[in-house]
Formats: structure tokens, C-alpha cells, sequence
């Protein structure tokens, strides 16, 4: 064993998982009726992924040599691809001078330190067939691609089970959230479960991004319980069409700043999941539609769930107090897209002109440095349908210093490539991750919705 060797343990408790390193415990607990319905069978080998999952990226962040306490997990070879694939979003978010390259050769050298020391289990796995009411678990975070699966969730005549994943890193996200929860319930009747994830205090534990970067597989993994516990048939994660969008980087590696989120990696994730006797359908009802798109259904056959929209990450200073910081991308693109819907920005909470000269630099359509706040602002892949946005803005008469700059810089060509535009943003594009029986119903709705735009 390496000398100075970070150990992993990981235990089943009770309620969950206990996950322990370097003096310190990390418990993921579950509430005890949902823990007691996924099948103990399955509990030593979930307990190995989710300590693996959870922890792998410490061997970039200053742990050279990680032993792990326990046999090599089944997971392991998806977990690692993962991490590859993902490399070029934490490459957009890193220094200038970090290349793709650099991640990948770290990584691969890196992870050959890794070592498990537990011996081969023997487990004697059957198939449970249990997910069969028509439920859908829905990882939930009151943004517009969320609360769209929500609502379409419920017009399907599916119960929506929403989990809104509780990272200790998020303190002012956590905090808008739950007020939002709370008229939530009051409103719809629903209560949306806030599941604490302790081990998220592993993550960018150095300064850097790493950790965050298989964060949606490991929601993936932690969500097995209550898939078990609520009998769900369906997985819904709302993952939208622009996420199979790629660029090609200075080196000339194909980089999908939003791999997890692409429809391969969705279809990969149901088969996860059935090595742990699941048999529900991970899916996303809005694959085919862009943002406008879904903003555009959200607010116009969705009303009363739309005003809930949040789709601000909350990370700067001023998020402890605001809805929409007003400083970062994603509040400056959802304005501009609601703007040119027809949709008050006030209507959702912003308090604030999004369209004044100062936030020019938070917009991929104008030339500068874009703040390296998403990693699809440094791969410039929402420049066109920023462009669409603008022209539908200007075109309804909203006023505001970077309208001045779009008419001057942008009209033309935004008018030239309307149709393009229109077709894109607003088209219904193909499927491959939709159930069969939820298809036809879906795009009868969309096509109620968007045919009027493209």
C-alpha cells in the first residue's frame, strides 16, 4: 500500500450510506420508508458506487494515492468515462492557459494510483420488479426545464415526485429554494422532497472545479432508493436539446460543455441502473425543444407553475438576498429570452434591467470576456439563439442601452437568418431517449404551442 495513502471506508447504516475519509464521516441518509424499500441485496454494491462516485475526483485535488476499502465497484468503467468526457467543461472553466489535453493526461495518471482492497463479493442479484406505478421522480430545482417536466408530468396524467438535490456548498440556493417550496405546497399540494447531500463538502475542496463534474450521474445513483421507495416508472431529468450541441476546441478535441445532459449519456444511465435491479425509464420529455422553446410552453399553457421559475445559479454575494443576482449569464439570458417572448422579467422576480450597458459583458452575442460563470458561454454554442431573442425583443419594443447596440451591430443579420433561426429554436427536433407511449401525446402538445413561431 502507498505510503501516505488517502483510505476510503464506506459502511450500510440504518438509513443509508456512511462514507468516512481522513478522520471525517459523510452519511447519506434516506428517509426510513423509502430506505426499506430498495432491496438489501443491492445495498453493499450501491454503498461501493456511491462511495467511489462521490469521492474519484480527490485524486485530482491534491490526494495522489486513494486506497479504497472495499472490492472494485460494477460501475467503475461508467464512472471513468464519464469523467473523460467531462474534462472539456471543467477545461472551459478553468485558467486560459488549461488544456484539454493537460486534463486528460492528469486524470488517466492520476487514476492509476487508485487501489481497492476488498475482496470479490458474491451476491446473488434478482430482478425486482417494483417500479410499476405511474409516478415519475423528478430531480427538481424550480428552473424552467424542471418546472416544464413538472407540469407536462401532471397534464400526462403521471404523479410528479420531485427531489431537489440539498448540496452544503449552496447555502443561497438552498435557502430560495425552500421558501419557494413552501408556496409551492401551498399552492399545488406537492411537496417537493430536499434530499441533504453531506459529501457534497468533498467537492472543490482546493479551489478548483473538480468534483462537480459527474454531478448529474451521481444524482443518478443517489435517486435509486426513492425510485424504489415510490415504485416510479419513470426517471424524468430535464434535459434539453441544445445539451447534444459540441464545438471543437484550439486542440481539436470534440467537447460537449454539457455532457452529462446529452441524450447518450441518458440512454447509458438506464443501464445503470438496472444493475441494481431497476427497472424504470430514465427520459427526458424535453429533448427535443430549445430554450426558447420550453420557456415559451412553460409561460403561455403553464402559467401558475412558471412564476416559480429560478433559474439563477445563486453563487455571487448578492444571491443571499435576490432571486436573480443580476451579475451572472444565466440571469442576462433568460431576460432577454422572456423579453422576447412577450414575458415580464418581473413576473419571475428580477428586479432589475438586464439590458443596461453594465451587463454587457454577460451576453455570448456581444464580443468581450464573458464571465466563466457556464461553460456554454465559453463555448458561444447560445450566441444564435441569443441573436433570435433579440431581434423578438426589439421587435416588441423593449427598450434598454444593449437594444441600441443589437440594432445597430445585429439587426441585419439577425433578420437574414430568421427562418434558420426560427426553425431551430422553435422546432420540434428528434427523440431517442422518449418513451414510446408518453411520444404522440408530447409532441401534440408542442405542436399546439410552437407551430405559430417556426
Amino acid at each position: 500500500m502507498k505510503q501516505n495513502a488517502t483510505k476510503v471506508f464506506r459502511k450500510v447504516i440504518p438509513t443509508g450510506v456512511e462514507i468516512s475519509l481522513e478522520r471525517k464521516t459523510y452519511q447519506i441518509t434516506y428517509p426510513i420508508s423509502i430506505w426499506r424499500e430498495f432491496p438489501e441485496v443491492y445495498h453493499q454494491n450501491f454503498a461501493d458506487a456511491l462511495a467511489y462516485s462521490l469521492t474519484m475526483h480527490l485524486c485530482l485535488n491534491g490526494h495522489k494515492h486513494i486506497v479504497y476499502n472495499f472490492p472494485p465497484p460494477q460501475f467503475e468503467p461508467f464512472f471513468f468515462e464519464g469523467m473523460i468526457y467531462s474534462l472539456g467543461e471543467t477545461t472551459l472553466l478553468g485558467e486560459e492557459n488549461v488544456r484539454t489535453s493537460d486534463l486528460l493526461r492528469l486524470f488517466y495518471n492520476r487514476h492509476l494510483s487508485i487501489q481497492f482492497t476488498g475482496r470479490p463479493r458474491l451476491t446473488r442479484f434478482a430482478h425486482v420488479n417494483r417500479n410499476t406505478k405511474n409516478r415519475a421522480v423528478i430531480p427538481f430545482s424550480f428552473g424552467k426545464d424542471s418546472l416544464l417536466t413538472f407540469a407536462l408530468t401532471r397534464e400526462l396524467g403521471i404523479q410528479p415526485y420531485p427531489l431537489f438535490f440539498r448540496e452544503p456548498r449552496s447555502p443561497y440556493e438552498n435557502r430560495h429554494k425552500k421558501k419557494l417550496a413552501e408556496r409551492f405546497l401551498n399552492e399545488f399540494g406537492v411537496d417537493v422532497q430536499f434530499f441533504p447531500v453531506s459529501a457534497g463538502r468533498l467537492r472543490q475542496t482546493f479551489g478548483n472545479w473538480w468534483g462537480w463534474d459527474l454531478l448529474m450521474t451521481q444524482y443518478t445513483l443517489l435517486l435509486l432508493p426513492f425510485v424504489f421507495g415510490s415504485r416510479a416508472r419513470f426517471t424524468f431529468w430535464s434535459h434539453e436539446q441544445e445539451c447534444n450541441s459540441t464545438y471543437t476546441d484550439k486542440e481539436g478535441f470534440i467537447i460537449n460543455p454539457t455532457f452529462e445532459q446529452n441524450r447518450n449519456w441518458l440512454l447509458f444511465q438506464n443501464n445503470l441502473v438496472r444493475m441494481l435491479g431497476s427497472n424504470t425509464v430514465f427520459s427526458s420529455l424535453i429533448e427535443p425543444l430549445n430554450d426558447l422553446a420550453i420557456i415559451k410552453i412553460l409561460h403561455s399553457r403553464y402559467p401558475a407553475i412558471a412564476k416559480y421559475q429560478t433559474s439563477c445559479p445563486q453563487e455571487e454575494s448578492v444571491a443571499k438576498t435576490k432571486r436573480w443576482c443580476g451579475k451572472c449569464s444565466k440571469c442576462a439570458r433568460i431576460y432577454v429570452y422572456l423579453t422576447g417572448l412577450g414575458i415580464s422579467p418581473h413576473r419571475v422576480g428580477f428586479n432589475e434591467n438586464m439590458l443596461s450597458e453594465r451587463k454587457i459583458n454577460l451576453f455570448t452575442l456581444f464580443p468581450g470576456d464573458v464571465p466563466k460563470s457556464s461553460p456554454t458561454d465559453q463555448s458561444g454554442l447560445d450566441r444564435d439563439e441569443q441573436l433570435l431573442a433579440f431581434l423578438l425583443s426589439y421587435r416588441r419594443g423593449v427598450k434598454g442601452a444593449l437594444m441600441k447596440r443589437f440594432a445597430k451591430t445585429y439587426l441585419a443579420e439577425a433578420r437574414a437568418r430568421e427562418g434558420e433561426l426560427r426553425e431551430r429554436f422553435f422546432g420540434i427536433h428528434t427523440t431517442s431517449t422518449l418513451p414510446y407511449e408518453l411520444k404522440n401525446p408530447l409532441l401534440k402538445i408542442y405542436r399546439e404551442e410552437l407551430t405559430e413561431l417556426q
